[in-house]
Protein backbone atom coordinates (compact mmCIF):
# COMPACT_ATOMS: atom_id res chain seq x y z
CA UNK A 1 0.00 0.00 0.00
CA UNK A 2 0.80 3.65 -0.45
CA UNK A 3 2.07 5.42 1.53
CA UNK A 4 0.17 8.67 2.76
CA UNK A 5 2.71 10.90 1.32
CA UNK A 6 2.23 9.39 -2.06
CA UNK A 7 -1.62 9.71 -1.72
CA UNK A 8 -1.63 13.32 -0.83
CA UNK A 9 0.94 14.03 -3.52
CA UNK A 10 -1.74 12.63 -6.35
CA UNK A 11 -4.27 14.87 -4.73
CA UNK A 12 -2.11 17.97 -4.47
CA UNK A 13 -0.66 17.48 -7.93
CA UNK A 14 -4.46 17.35 -9.40
CA UNK A 15 -5.14 20.11 -7.57
CA UNK A 16 -2.04 22.23 -8.55
CA UNK A 17 -3.14 21.64 -12.18
CA UNK A 18 -6.50 22.40 -11.71
CA UNK A 19 -5.49 25.83 -10.33
CA UNK A 20 -2.99 26.61 -13.68
CA UNK A 21 -5.91 25.87 -15.94
CA UNK A 22 -8.78 27.13 -14.21
CA UNK A 23 -9.57 30.79 -12.83
CA UNK A 24 -11.63 29.10 -10.03
CA UNK A 25 -8.85 28.22 -7.81
CA UNK A 26 -9.32 24.81 -5.27
CA UNK A 27 -8.21 25.20 -1.98
CA UNK A 28 -7.65 21.63 -0.03
CA UNK A 29 -6.95 20.29 3.63
CA UNK A 30 -6.72 16.84 4.64
CA UNK A 31 -9.36 16.09 7.31
CA UNK A 32 -10.92 12.66 8.79
CA UNK A 33 -8.62 10.03 10.36
CA UNK A 34 -5.26 11.13 9.18
CA UNK A 35 -6.05 14.77 10.32
CA UNK A 36 -6.94 13.04 13.58
CA UNK A 37 -3.82 11.22 14.01
CA UNK A 38 -1.83 14.49 12.94
CA UNK A 39 -3.45 15.98 16.08
CA UNK A 40 -2.91 13.09 18.68
CA UNK A 41 -5.83 10.96 18.14
CA UNK A 42 -4.78 7.46 18.24
CA UNK A 43 -6.05 5.12 15.69
CA UNK A 44 -5.82 3.61 12.31
CA UNK A 45 -7.37 4.75 9.17
CA UNK A 46 -7.90 2.81 5.75
CA UNK A 47 -8.84 5.77 3.21
CA UNK A 48 -7.94 9.38 2.90
CA UNK A 49 -9.96 12.34 3.40
CA UNK A 50 -9.91 15.68 2.52
CA UNK A 51 -11.82 19.04 1.81
CA UNK A 52 -11.79 20.74 -0.93
CA UNK A 53 -13.62 24.39 -1.37
CA UNK A 54 -14.01 25.26 -5.55
CA UNK A 55 -15.93 28.67 -6.05
CA UNK A 56 -17.97 27.88 -8.91
CA UNK A 57 -21.50 26.38 -9.49
CA UNK A 58 -21.38 22.55 -9.28
CA UNK A 59 -17.83 22.33 -8.02
CA UNK A 60 -17.94 18.65 -7.44
CA UNK A 61 -19.00 17.99 -10.73
CA UNK A 62 -16.53 20.36 -12.06
CA UNK A 63 -13.52 18.65 -10.11
CA UNK A 64 -15.05 15.32 -10.63
CA UNK A 65 -14.55 15.76 -14.46
CA UNK A 66 -11.00 17.04 -14.25
CA UNK A 67 -10.05 14.65 -12.40
CA UNK A 68 -10.87 11.78 -14.64
CA UNK A 69 -9.02 13.78 -17.24
CA UNK A 70 -5.93 14.20 -15.38
CA UNK A 71 -4.94 11.09 -13.05
CA UNK A 72 -4.66 8.01 -14.38
CA UNK A 73 -6.50 5.22 -15.79
CA UNK A 74 -5.98 2.81 -12.61
CA UNK A 75 -8.31 5.35 -10.63
CA UNK A 76 -12.14 5.05 -10.94
CA UNK A 77 -14.08 8.34 -9.68
CA UNK A 78 -17.53 8.00 -8.59
CA UNK A 79 -19.20 11.53 -7.62
CA UNK A 80 -22.02 11.65 -5.00
CA UNK A 81 -24.38 14.54 -4.87
CA UNK A 82 -25.65 15.48 -1.13
CA UNK A 83 -28.56 14.32 -1.42
CA UNK A 84 -27.46 10.76 -1.78
CA UNK A 85 -25.48 10.17 1.00
CA UNK A 86 -27.35 9.85 3.79
CA UNK A 87 -24.13 8.82 5.52
CA UNK A 88 -23.12 12.54 5.60
CA UNK A 89 -25.35 14.57 8.40
CA UNK A 90 -23.42 17.76 6.82
CA UNK A 91 -24.51 17.12 3.71
CA UNK A 92 -21.42 17.47 1.59
CA UNK A 93 -21.26 16.34 -2.11
CA UNK A 94 -18.14 13.17 -2.37
CA UNK A 95 -15.80 12.62 -4.96
CA UNK A 96 -14.50 8.90 -4.13
CA UNK A 97 -10.77 7.51 -5.57
CA UNK A 98 -10.34 4.20 -5.81
CA UNK A 99 -7.17 2.42 -7.30
CA UNK A 100 -7.90 -0.44 -9.39
CA UNK A 101 -4.46 -1.97 -8.41
CA UNK A 102 -5.38 -1.64 -4.84
CA UNK A 103 -1.98 0.13 -4.17
CA UNK A 104 -3.17 3.63 -2.92
CA UNK A 105 -6.27 3.83 0.05
CA UNK A 106 -9.16 5.04 -1.06
CA UNK A 107 -9.77 8.83 -0.97
CA UNK A 108 -12.60 11.12 0.19
CA UNK A 109 -13.16 14.27 -1.72
CA UNK A 110 -15.92 16.21 0.90
CA UNK A 111 -17.20 19.24 -0.83
CA UNK A 112 -16.75 22.31 1.56
CA UNK A 113 -20.52 23.19 2.27
CA UNK A 114 -20.86 25.58 4.97
CA UNK A 115 -18.53 29.24 5.61
CA UNK A 116 -16.82 27.72 9.07
CA UNK A 117 -15.62 25.01 6.83
CA UNK A 118 -14.19 27.57 4.36
CA UNK A 119 -12.34 29.46 6.89
CA UNK A 120 -11.13 26.57 8.20
CA UNK A 121 -9.67 25.82 4.20
CA UNK A 122 -8.24 29.30 4.53
CA UNK A 123 -6.02 28.74 7.72
CA UNK A 124 -5.30 25.63 7.05
CA UNK A 125 -1.15 25.16 6.93
CA UNK A 126 0.94 22.55 5.65
CA UNK A 127 1.88 19.69 7.93
CA UNK A 128 5.54 18.43 8.99
CA UNK A 129 6.35 16.11 7.24
CA UNK A 130 3.13 15.77 4.56
CA UNK A 131 3.75 18.94 2.75
CA UNK A 132 0.04 18.55 2.70
CA UNK A 133 -2.27 21.44 4.53
CA UNK A 134 -4.08 19.86 7.19
CA UNK A 135 -7.51 21.50 8.80
CA UNK A 136 -6.99 23.32 11.53
CA UNK A 137 -7.95 21.50 14.67
CA UNK A 138 -10.57 23.68 15.87
CA UNK A 139 -13.01 22.86 12.67
CA UNK A 140 -11.62 19.31 12.80
CA UNK A 141 -13.19 18.81 15.81
CA UNK A 142 -16.48 20.58 15.02
CA UNK A 143 -16.72 18.40 12.21
CA UNK A 144 -16.98 15.20 14.20
CA UNK A 145 -18.85 17.11 16.68
CA UNK A 146 -21.34 16.74 14.10
CA UNK A 147 -20.87 13.82 12.32
CA UNK A 148 -21.54 12.23 16.03
CA UNK A 149 -20.56 8.95 15.67
CA UNK A 150 -18.16 7.44 18.42
CA UNK A 151 -14.95 7.46 16.45
CA UNK A 152 -15.71 10.71 16.32
CA UNK A 153 -15.77 11.15 19.81
CA UNK A 154 -12.67 8.84 20.34
CA UNK A 155 -10.79 11.01 17.85
CA UNK A 156 -11.99 13.95 19.71
CA UNK A 157 -10.89 13.03 23.30
CA UNK A 158 -7.73 12.30 21.99
CA UNK A 159 -6.83 15.32 20.36
CA UNK A 160 -8.78 17.20 23.30
CA UNK A 161 -5.77 15.58 25.09
CA UNK A 162 -3.14 17.35 23.11
CA UNK A 163 -4.78 20.58 22.46
CA UNK A 164 -3.52 24.18 23.32
CA UNK A 165 -5.63 26.56 25.71
CA UNK A 166 -5.37 29.11 22.17
CA UNK A 167 -7.13 26.35 19.98
CA UNK A 168 -9.33 24.49 22.88
CA UNK A 169 -10.97 28.38 23.21
CA UNK A 170 -10.92 28.71 19.30
CA UNK A 171 -13.18 25.14 19.10
CA UNK A 172 -15.74 25.63 21.99
CA UNK A 173 -16.42 29.13 20.04
CA UNK A 174 -16.80 27.29 16.57
CA UNK A 175 -18.68 24.48 18.63
CA UNK A 176 -21.11 26.34 20.20
CA UNK A 177 -22.08 28.38 16.68
CA UNK A 178 -22.42 25.12 15.43
CA UNK A 179 -24.77 24.35 18.84
CA UNK A 180 -22.59 21.53 19.41
CA UNK A 181 -20.61 23.52 22.79
CA UNK A 182 -23.03 21.07 25.31
CA UNK A 183 -21.58 17.38 23.40
CA UNK A 184 -18.04 19.65 23.49
CA UNK A 185 -18.67 19.98 27.38
CA UNK A 186 -19.39 16.47 27.76
CA UNK A 187 -16.26 15.35 26.09
CA UNK A 188 -14.27 17.73 28.70
CA UNK A 189 -15.48 16.26 31.50
CA UNK A 190 -15.30 13.05 30.24
CA UNK A 191 -11.35 13.58 29.79
CA UNK A 192 -11.41 15.11 33.05
CA UNK A 193 -12.87 12.39 34.69
CA UNK A 194 -10.61 9.67 33.36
Amino acid sequence: MKSIKDTLLVIQNAVEQFNKESPNKAIIALIGGYAAIYFGAARTTFDVDVCLYLPAEEPGKLFHGHLKKVLPKRFTFRFFRASKDPADPLGHDLIVINDSANEYPRIDILLARYTWELKGLEQAHPSQGLSFPVMPVSTLITMKLLAGGRKDDLDILDMLKEISEEDLQKTQKLAKTMGKDKKLRSLLKEIQKG
